[in-house]
């Protein structure tokens, strides 16, 4: 009898362990280049990992931001939109999305891909960020 009562305790306690393991990682976006080194105007590869508990939406005019590590963190501005900034893609909870990205000459050094989201949005309104997610950093030569 005691021991079918530890082992429901050591079921149990694993259960709540797993279930906040889940939720723990059911927070958060992931975005992973394909490298950790690339040339100057080369293409970057990365995959954003949806382990969030919602839908996440991107801009249309800024779907991610190159930052350069100098000192602190800063954003280049690599092009000027011309359009409305809508939510164009998005990714559901669980899924994954490619894209490539064409990197502009820029100062050699640490940079990173910074990728602001609009939480649960839809396609075709205004994008608001609501959250910012950010890669390792990796190196352009």
């Amino acid at each position: 009898m005691k021991m079918d009562k530890k082992l429901l305790i050591g079921i149990f306690i694993i259960l709540i362990i797993g279930i906040f393991g889940f939720l723990w990682k059911g927070q958060k976006i992931v975005i992973k280049a394909d490298n950790i080194k690339y040339d100057n105007g080369g293409i970057l590869k990365v995959n954003i990992e949806n382990y969030f508990l919602r839908k996440v939406c991107f801009s249309s005019c800024y779907p991610y931001l190159l930052e350069k590590k100098n000192g602190a963190w800063k954003s280049y501005l690599y092009q000027n939109c011309n359009k409305p900034d809508l939510i164009e893609k998005c990714i559901e909870p669980g899924k994954t999305r490619a894209f490539e990205i064409p990197l502009p000459v820029v100062r050699k050094g640490l940079h990173r891909i910074a990728v602001p989201l609009c939480e649960n949005c839809k396609i075709g309104e205004s994008f608001k960020e609501t959250k910012r997610f950010y890669s390792a950093e990796f190196e352009i030569k």
